[in-house]
């Protein structure tokens, strides 16, 4: 269900709201309270909760969660309470102004970082990101979540060194050496832009192709990662640096109205 303004969404299609206890994991205590919407939800919830904490060794039993979401083929979280013992998050969904529903906490900071030069400007939300070490699922990159056909773009300039390699695995994909010597990697494109040859030289800000989600991948989005000229893994957080995104002074108005509202909804207690 796409997502505009949230007083829009109050107004024209009233959420569901939920309540529970986590008793084990996030996902494991919302299948329990929703058995059709509450895996998609906790996906949501988790990807939201990652940014505040480990979501493995922060969550306790006893902490609380309340969930505002729009039902539907795949239900849209639109806002969270967590209140635990080492991580609380309270946000709410607005549209960014590109049409991008993005979440804000109470004092209207974006919970999820903005990537800098990020190579798909048009993304929904990051849904995975560098995961190593012990105890660890390994994830070499940042997913993008975004639909298929979003246009990928080259965030620094450099020569492409190869197109579709392990096509079984990695889809459609490009790799790109960047000028400091280091790989930038994009993969399960729908489709790579037919300027994209090995050899040739691309400026920032180049189209690559688009979202997809060929190879080995669930659902369209854009897995990039980035590996040193000694092929080291490197974390594209902080390759690319960060910034914390703030509601705009337009948007200010209806946040406020529709955190009111939200705050009654799942009877949030004043602070």
């Amino acid at each position: 269900m796409p997502v505009t303004l949230l007083i829009s969404l109050l107004i024209l299609s009233p959420p569901h709201v939920v309540s529970t206890e986590i008793r084990g994991s996030v996902e494991a205590s919302m299948a329990r309270k929703l058995p059709q919407d509450g895996p998609p939800l906790a996906a949501q919830v988790a990807r939201l909760l990652k940014w505040k904490g480990d979501i493995v060794r922060n969550i306790h039993p006893g902490d609380q969660l309340r969930i505002a979401y729009a039902p539907g083929e795949v239900p849209q979280l639109q806002a969270i309470y967590y209140k635990g013992l080492q991580i609380k998050l309270e946000a709410y969904a607005v549209d960014d102004g590109g049409g991008i529903p993005r979440f804000y906490d109470a004092e209207g900071v974006l919970v999820e970082p903005h990537i800098k030069k990020n190579p798909v400007p048009k993304y929904v939300q990051i849904t995975d990101i560098v995961q190593q070490g012990r105890g660890k699922r390994k994830h070499q990159g940042v997913d993008f979540k975004a639909p298929a056909g979003t246009p990928i773009k080259l965030p620094y300039s450099g020569t492409v060194s190869r197109v579709n390699w392990l096509r079984r695995v990695n889809g459609n994909c490009v790799e790109v050496e960047y000028r400091d010597g280091s790989f930038g990697r994009f993969l399960h494109l729908k489709h790579v832009d037919q300027s994209v040859k090995p050899g040739r030289r691309l400026s920032a800000g180049s189209p690559l192709g688009t979202v997809g989600s060929t190879g080995r991948s669930g659902a369209p989005h854009l897995h990039y990662e980035i590996r040193s000229s000694k092929g080291k893994m490197l974390d594209p957080l902080k390759y690319h640096g960060t910034r914390k995104g703030k509601i705009t002074e337009t948007q200010r108005r209806n946040f406020e109205r529709a955190r009111k509202q939200y705050r009654a909804l799942l009877n949030i207690p004043r602070r």
